[in-house]
């Protein structure tokens, strides 16, 4: 049947729907491997790809024997589709498996940040019992949030502050027309003048990186902040680090980076009203499960000659 490569150590589960297919040889290659990637991947028949390593033109023309790449996520933006397409390698992905997590993180962050967790325990380590006097911290009940992409994440994040906080939630999505529960706006400068949480929920394409500048956020409240557990490049980071300074916003909260990890002399990175995770929403331990065994699964449906859950390149006959 050929080898499989894997570019994560898989969990019993998962590994175990592998080796139901007779014939595989799997092949695991740890992070920062790139050269014993470079190896295996000149004659995998699939791949098991993480963010750990990219998939760019010259990489795909080499792996002579692909036929499936599938991505444990949402983003397929460490692949050149095109280059696969061309070469009939299909791409799948996995975008549904991790909504929840991803969902859950940024209502996190939400609420971090508007109850100033960061802010005060920082405090309170330091002596200063009276930060509880400071009136720094808001409710979220009856707040307006934002949605700058209206996908099944945004989707999620929306029920979820709607349930808890009664929050009213408008929206930018230009490929949604109607969404029950949520205003839609075809300006998305609407979203930034209106929503006192901007949550963004969007893929990296041309169209949309650095999409969020210095222009939409001075649109934004004095007190409103904004959220980014999508893909960093979206939000203009110097820019951004800019009008948090200078208090044009209350705050972000970002758990991705245009460069990941981003560097030391980061601006954003001696800012005390930006919360940071390092590209974990959807790493929660139950989510890992989920990515991994639905990426493996698609790469068993493509060798058992059925046609896979969520094929990314479309185009071409499954």
């Amino acid at each position: 049947m050929g080898k499989v490569l894997l570019t994560k150590k898989l969990g019993e589960k998962s590994r175990a729907l592998l080796e139901s297919i007779p014939g595989l040889e799997l092949v695991t290659v740890p992070d920062a491997r790139q050269a014993l990637f470079d190896e295996h991947i000149k004659d995998a028949r699939a791949l098991l790809l993480s963010t750990a390593y990219e998939m760019p033109r010259d990489v795909i023309e080499k792996a002579e024997k692909l036929e499936v790449i599938s991505r444990t996520g949402a983003g397929v933006d460490n692949v050149d589709v095109t280059a696969a397409t061309q070469r009939k390698i299909l791409v799948l992905n996995t975008p549904l498996s991790n909504s929840l997590s991803v969902a859950e993180h940024a209502v996190a962050m939400i609420l971090a940040l508007s109850k100033q967790l960061l802010s005060y325990d920082r405090e309170l380590r330091k002596g200063n019992f009276k930060i509880r006097r400071s009136g720094e911290c808001s409710d979220l009940f009856g707040k307006t949030l934002g949605l700058v992409g209206c996908g099944n994440i945004g989707r999620l994040t929306a029920r979820k502050c709607k349930a808890a906080f009664d929050m009213r939630v408008i929206g930018y999505d230009p490929y949604v027309k109607e969404l029950d529960g949520v205003t839609l706006y075809e300006d998305v400068e609407e979203i930034f003048k209106r929503a006192d949480y901007i949550s963004l929920h969007l893929p990296l394409t041309p169209g949309t990186k650095n999409l969020i500048g210095a222009k939409l956020l001075s649109l934004m409240k004095p007190t409103a902040y904004i959220i980014n557990t999508s893909r960093g490049g979206i939000i203009h980071e110097g820019e951004l680090a800019e009008a948090l300074e200078k208090k044009v916003i209350s705050g972000a909260g970002l758990d991705v980076f245009e460069s990941e990890p981003p560097p030391g002399d980061h601006p954003l990175l001696g800012l005390p009203n930006v919360l940071l995770t390092p590209h974990s929403a959807a790493l929660s331990k139950e989510c890992s499960a989920r990515v991994e065994y639905d990426a493996v699964e698609g790469i068993c449906d493509y060798l058992k000659g059925n046609t896979p859950k969520f094929v990314y390149n479309k185009e071409l006959p499954v």
